[in-house]
């Protein structure tokens, strides 16, 4: 049972935020509670709620926790300050009371609701894997917003690209932090409920999703807290650095990163330029500390709330892979599989083979020697799995080198070709080592640009990207729909596109960009965004330089107490078994000169961010070999694009034109669009036309018809051959062969009387007429077709009485 809690409230105080560079001001009430002993409240049940309010209130107004805005909840803020500029506060203890930790996050009126939940029943697969099985789901409803969703049913229906790539940054942000033995299925469950467009909800989100596991008995190493960070230009061209920006000051600014860590690591990273040309190592690194401070902020907040309502931690499943095993099978295959890393194996499936082969031969050898491990064969396989990545490693702290045999900054075997595919607009390959991408672009109009239907951000965008990963890419079977995985690839390839996309201005086309996988071993999303750069050469889009992209592995030896690193190993371009076994896949895509695009996926509690700063060099140092290769394909945007890809120009006509071209009720540029299959469109009233043409001769054949209206100009005083289009009792309309038409008024059929215009003429006659005016504004034509008939003689003199013969002059 819940019951209201009282209290006594002396008045309000407005506190003016203080905030970065470009954000509004927010007015944040608080309530100023003297302790009292008029608090009331009964204990719950459970142990929650009452009681624990009762406390709160009687706490003196210097109290660390602030107010709830529900009555009978908990609420801790993180106030605003110079390193972050908006107050984030944590509610919890009156909503969503039976799931084991919940939150309401808020920030100015955005407000998420987050839910963590666990299972009874032990996973005995995740445990036995040393796998966290973590599911998240974070909607926004489009109440929020203050709107009725678009959809037939009037609800909202399967998650957006936005929803999922939110989904995918809370799982990367907290997966790190749960330990391998939780045995339990773990559900982070964000729902955003208000929306103000001063936040972005997926950074509450992640903030709300560490503080309800914080507040719930599920064992995890939070807290990890998130903010947006953007880079902008002040009035003087200065780059500055602003925390939690609107999305106004986002679409304005040169880059824009998501970040996500704990007090003293990086744990998410994503991130993306807005210029041209990317942003320089040295001021991203700047951005990342300055987000680090940030984040620290937000972080005693959700302790504090934990201390007040959280739950008791459960304790964790007993390892399913004991120290025993380990050790067993670390010294039966220690030499055998360092003599098989000395194979250099260059191909990934035989690599492959042979470790099983290799795994079936300790595992067979161990239970006949440990009978009672043969119910353990699969504890067994995730000992050798440890022990794989055991002896890579210290192979590459001892001798600096890799399983394929490279150094640590040595790349795999680079290749590209440019405009392979025929028919298509662009197309290109890249490959590096077993890793394999084509590219295709698809050119179209701005019409084709993708509506978008979200909460926050941009409405529309004209560079869309679609990244695939068939299973044949890894020898595999069996069809797959499209994953979350090939939603964020396509995702972080897109927006390391967009740094060098060409502006509307210069370029007014919409772009899908298709990246398929043909072979996979590491590292695909990085080579879909050179296959990506390359293509979009080959179809003409004027991008100005390359991008190529590199991901950059790591291995730490860490103090399994303190934390402490005592020493690292970074490498350039991981391939498949270096991810799977490494610490970190840091994918950085850039120009020569920055970087355009981020994201970190680390395995162990976090990364040092020196480490990361330290990544970045490298990884720029190599992104100018893998662009190198690239401009051996195609070094500028072509110039000849082929016949089957889109046109767009302009073209102008007189302003009385633009009637006849649009015709009544759009009746002639209709046709003109059915007949050619291009769009024109009128820009202003002098008569300045946009043609787009989805191909050479679409274009060209709705440039030649306007062409052909500004060479059919009807004059006065001239003779047309016209074709009737309509009969009526006071006339006919006669329209010519490029599309004028006028009218023939019966006064002007004959000089006689005409009774019936239907008499005279049918619909589809060839009649010749005289323009003899054009009248009002839009130059109304009127025919005549008396002027060219002889005047009639009166009765009886049909013919002449007398005729005059010329006189006949010599020429001499």
């Amino acid at each position: 049972m819940w019951t209201r809690c009282g209290a006594v409230v002396d008045g309000r105080t407005m506190e003016k935020v203080t905030i970065g560079r470009g954000r509004r001001l927010d007015d944040v009430f608080k309530r100023v509670v003297r302790g009292s002993s008029d608090a009331i409240g009964r204990p719950r049940r459970d142990g929650g709620g009452g009681d624990a309010c009762a406390r709160r209130y009687a706490r003196s107004s210097a109290a660390s926790l602030a107010d709830a805005r529900f009555p009978g909840g908990v609420a801790a803020s993180a106030g605003a300050s110079g390193t972050r500029p908006r107050e984030t506060t944590f509610e919890t203890g009156r909503l969503a009371r039976l799931t084991d930790g919940a939150v309401m996050v808020h920030s100015g009126d955005t407000v998420a609701l987050c839910a963590a939940t666990a299972s009874r029943e032990i996973d005995k697969g995740s445990l036995v894997r040393g796998f966290a099985p973590l599911l998240v789901d974070y909607r926004e409803r489009s109440y929020a917003k203050g709107k009725i969703p678009n959809t037939f049913t009037r609800r909202e229906g399967a998650p957006k690209e936005r929803e999922i790539l939110a989904m995918r940054v809370i799982d990367r942000a907290t997966r790190p932090l749960f330990d391998k033995n939780i045995g339990r299925e773990v559900m982070l469950q964000c729902v955003v409920m208000a929306s103000d467009g001063g936040e972005d909800p997926a950074v509450l989100a992640v903030n709300g999703a560490s503080a309800a596991l914080m507040a719930s008995s599920i064992p995890w190493n939070g807290p990890v807290a998130a903010v947006r960070v953007a880079i902008i230009r002040d009035g003087s061209g200065e780059r500055e650095i602003v925390v939690s920006p609107s999305d106004e000051v986002v679409e304005s600014s040169d880059f824009t990163l998501f970040y996500a860590g704990n007090d003293s690591r990086t744990l998410m990273i994503e991130a993306q330029s807005n210029k041209s040309g990317g942003l320089e190592e040295s001021m991203l690194a700047d951005a990342l500390r300055v987000a680090h401070r940030a984040v620290r902020e937000l972080l005693p907040a959700q302790i504090e709330l934990a201390k007040e309502m959280g739950k008791p931690k459960q304790e964790l499943v007993p390892a399913a892979v004991t120290s025993e095993m380990k050790e067993a099978v670390y010294a039966a295959m220690k030499t055998r599989l360092l003599a098989l890393y000395e194979e250099h194996i260059q191909d990934k499936h035989e690599r492959g083979r042979k470790m099983a082969e290799l795994q079936s031969e300790v595992v067979a050898e161990l239970i006949e020697a440990n009978p009672e491990w043969a119910e353990s064969v699969d504890a067994l396989g995730s000992a050798y799995f440890q022990t794989c990545s055991r002896v890579m490693r210290e192979r590459i702290f001892d001798t600096d080198t890799r399983v394929d045999g490279r150094g640590l900054y040595d790349l795999r075997a680079l290749d590209g070709v440019a405009g392979l595919m025929p028919i298509v607009h662009g197309s290109a390959l890249f490959e590096r080592g077993n890793t394999q991408a084509l590219a295709t672009i698809t050119l179209g109009s701005l019409d084709d640009s993708q509506k978008l239907d979200n909460l926050t951000g941009p409405t529309s965008k004209r560079l869309i990207l679609h990244y695939s990963f068939p299973s044949f890419s890894v020898n595999e079977t069996g069809a797959r729909g499209i994953s979350r995985r090939e939603v964020g690839h396509g995702a972080l390839a897109e927006k390391s596109l967009l740094g060098v996309f060409p502006d509307e201005e210069s370029f007014p086309f919409a772009v899908r960009v298709n990246t398929e996988t043909l072979e996979s071993n590491g590292s695909s999303s990085m080579a879909a965004v050179c296959s990506g750069s390359m293509a979009l050469m080959d179809a003409g889009v004027p991008i100005k330089e390359h991008v190529g992209a590199i991901s950059i592995g790591l291995i730490m030896d860490e103090d399994e107490t303190t934390r402490e690193v005592k020493r690292y190993k970074l490498m350039d371009d991981i391939m498949g078994l270096e991810d799977v076994l490494g610490d970190m896949d840091f994918k950085i895509a850039g120009t020569r000169t920055g970087v355009t695009g981020i994201q970190l996926d680390c395995k162990p509690m976090g990364i040092p961010l020196e480490i990361l700063i330290e990544a970045l060099d490298r990884a720029s140092a190599a992104r100018q070999k893998v662009i190198d290769v690239m401009e051996r394909a195609v070094k500028t945007p072509k110039t000849d694009v082929k016949d089957s890809a889109p046109r767009f120009g302009r073209a102008s006509i007189p302003g009385s034109l633009i009637g006849k071209l649009i015709g009544p009720q759009g009746s002639n540029i209709k046709a003109l669009e059915k007949d050619t299959g291009s769009k024109v469109a009128v820009l202003n009233d002098d008569g300045d036309l946009a043609i787009f043409g989805p191909n050479k001769a679409s274009y060209d054949a709705a440039l030649a018809h306007i062409e052909s209206m500004k060479n059919s100009i009807i004059e006065v005083g001239k003779t047309y051959v016209t074709t009737v289009k309509d009969v009526m009792p006071f006339g006919a309309v006669l329209i010519t062969s490029n599309g004028d038409d006028g009218l023939l008024h019966v006064s002007e059929i004959a000089h006689e009387r005409t009774e019936n215009v239907a008499d005279v003429f049918s619909v589809g006659d060839v009649v010749e007429v005289k323009c003899v005016a054009r009248e009002g504004p839009s130059g109304k034509i009127k025919w005549s077709r008396k002027a060219l008939l002889s005047l009639p003689r009166p009765p009886g003199r049909e013919k002449p009485r007398f005729t005059v013969n010329k006189r006949q002059t010599s020429s001499e």
